[in-house]
Formats: C-alpha cells, structure tokens, sequence
C-alpha cells in the first residue's frame, strides 16, 4: 500500500509474449537447460511474485488489551472479518496492558490500529497528564466502539450500597497509568477524597481485584468496562458480588465539564436476573490510527467493517447497539481522511506519483511498511 506504485508493463499491447507466458518459458528454459539454471531462476521468481495480488502481502495489527476484557475480543472481532476477505489486509490481534500502553505501541510504530478509552485519548492530543508538553499529533479515529461505564463492584459483606459508602474502605481503583485508574481517580478528586479517605487505597491489576475481592482482601473495586465483561461475571456468581449505581452531586460535576464523559446505563440482568439497570459515567471505546495511515487503506477497513456490521455486531454482546451514524461521529478526535470519505460515500484516490528513471525505491509490500510513524 505504499503511495509510490510502480505500473508493471502491458506485454499485450507492446506486442510481446504476456507475464504467465514469460513465466511459463523462463521455468521451461531452467529445467531443460541446467547450464542456464543458475541465471533464469531469480527472474522467474521475480515475475511469479509480480503476478500475485497485492493484497496478499499485506499485514496489519491491532493493539488491544487483556485477554480477559472486551478490548481483545474486539480486536479480534475486527481481525475476523478482515481475515474472511481475501481482497483485505491479514490482520493479527496484540494483547495489551490497555489504552497507554496502546498509544505507545502506536506512537512508535509496533502496531497498525489501537482500542484506547476516549478520556486516555484526550489527554494525549491535548498535551495533559503523562502527556504534558508532548502531544500526540499524528492520530486520527477510524471509527468509535461502544461505551464504557465506569462500574462499581463491591463484596457480598462490605456494607457497600453506594458511592457515600466507599469512605474507610479498602478499595482498588486500578493499576497506575490504566483507564480504569484515570477515570476512578477523577472521581474520587470530584468528590473531594484522597488516600487517606479510605483504609487502603489499591492499585492492582485486573485478575488481582477480582482475587483481592473473593479472598476477602478488599472491600471494593472500580473497573471501566463494556458490559457484559468476563471478570464482573466471574466474581459475581463465584463470590456474590454486587453492582453499586455512580451517581451524585460529583458525577453531575465531571458530565457538565469534562467533554469526553457521558452519562451512561449498565444494563439490568446482566449478571443477576433481578439486577436493575444502574446509573453510571464514562467514556467510550475508540479505534485509533495514525494519520499517515494511506487513506484508501483506512477506507477499505471501514469497508469491510460496515459492510458486515449486522455480524460484526453479533460477534460479543457489547457490540449489540451499535450503528453507522454513532461509530462514524468522533467528538474527540476527527476521522482518519480514508474513514471521512467512507462516511461521505467518496473512495480516495492514491495521488498520481511520477517514477523518474533511476529511481529504484521498491513499492512498499505491506500495510505496517507504508504507515512509519513521524520521525
């Protein structure tokens, strides 16, 4: 997919044998003359290799997160449906810690696409928080996911029935540099608590509060997550867990000024049959690139997408609610060039590139070698 292509010549039209007859007469040639086999191998390969879709060589990866999460079943949602076309690029799911690390992988070239919570995403084009002087300004949206509500989850004996209830807790909010740690944090800051509001104040990753809260060893856990979620299942049959609503005087002050919150729902039934539907905040799930992604790439990855969106939706339950108009619409950050012009039902087109002669510059073979990241 590089932007410099190289026309292979018409053998038709110049009056000379075609390429799959050249081909043909270069492997004839090596087998009946072994004198000349030694020189007229490389060409044939050459021009059997030429003869091969272009498509077939190319490779791109998605940065995702635990496997236990959402994140990387949505990654391999989206791999799945690129890989059933033979005219689309491979495409290989990478687990992850989450959106930072994500970010990184895609700040320095390692991956292709990135799942990365709207708030983490925030912060890095504008220059705040582990961001702070160096934002990140070659990003752009292929297309949004689904929301992410920030959950609360407590112990069958904590005592836990609301936010109120948290303060002299053991609570674990996260792992440093996490989503699920950035927008808990926010929350206890909008509420007026620090460390010293609670018993302990943990920052565990995700199998570990889910651990630390079946043994006992904590009272309560936050967790950023597309419902349902694999781990809040899991502790809740295997340790009677309880969902807790997140609403207040602090929820009502992070919506009125903070862009990338929205008011959102875990809905009723999920985990228990007589669960009700619960108040939350949170952000949403984003599918990021870079923006020197080639634009007729990042429209023909929205193409695949959008074109089986009906089973693409059937592929986890968080993805049931999904539409065009909502995974097409980026208040955080604009689309990718490639993904506008899907929205606006316009291909690109790969801009014209004059090939001087003695320029031997080989085409890119594959998506990750045309997408290097900015220097």
């Amino acid at each position: 997919m590089s932007p410099k292509q190289r026309e292979m010549p018409d053998f038709s039209k110049a009056g000379l044998p075609s390429q799959p007859a050249l081909i043909t007469v270069c492997i004839t040639l090596c087998l009946r003359e072994p004198a000349v086999k030694p020189v007229c191998i490389l060409p044939a390969l050459l021009l059997t290799v030429s003869a091969l879709p272009a498509q077939a060589a190319e490779f791109i990866s998605i940065a995702t997160g635990a496997v236990t999460g959402v994140y990387y079943p949505a990654g391999g949602a989206i791999c799945r449906l690129l890989n059933q076309r033979s005219d689309a690029p491979r495409c290989a799911v990478e687990s992850s810690a989450g959106s930072r690390d994500n970010l990184k992988l895609l700040e320095d070239g390692k991956v292709d696409l990135a799942i990365v919570q709207s708030d983490m995403l925030w912060e890095a084009i504008k220059g705040q928080g582990e961001y702070a002087g160096r934002p990140l300004t070659n990003l752009a949206t292929l297309f949004t996911l689904y929301q992410e509500p920030l959950t609360l989850v407590a112990g069958s004996d904590s005592g836990i029935s609301d936010l109120g209830d948290l303060e002299g807790k053991r609570v674990d909010i996260g792992s440093t540099g996490s989503g699920d740690h950035t927008t808990s944090e926010a929350l206890l800051s909008a509420i007026g608590w620090d460390s010293s509001h609670f018993a302990e104040l943990g920052e565990r990753s995700v199998s570990e509060r889910v651990s630390a809260l079946c043994s006992g060893k904590i009272d309560a856990f936050f967790m950023v997550t597309a419902h349902p979620n694999q781990n809040i299942a899991d502790v809740v049959e295997r340790c009677g867990a309880t969902l807790v609503p997140l609403e207040g005087d602090a929820v009502d002050t992070l919506l009125a000024n903070v862009p990338y919150y929205s008011a959102q729902t875990v809905p009723a039934n999920l985990y228990q049959s007589d669960e009700p539907a619960l108040p939350s905040f949170g952000s949403t799930a984003v599918v990021v690139t870079r923006a020197s992604l080639p634009a007729d790439l990042a429209y023909q990855l929205d193409q695949v997408i959008f074109t089986h969106l009906e089973q693409f939706k059937r592929l986890h339950p968080a993805f049931t609610h999904l539409t065009r108009r909502q995974m097409l619409t980026s208040p955080i950050l604009p689309l990718h060039a490639g993904s506008q012009a899907f929205a606006d039902g316009k291909k690109p087109q790969r801009p014209a590139v004059t090939i001087t002669p003695g320029d031997e510059t080989p085409p890119a073979s594959n998506a990750s070698a045309a997408v290097q990241p900015d220097a």
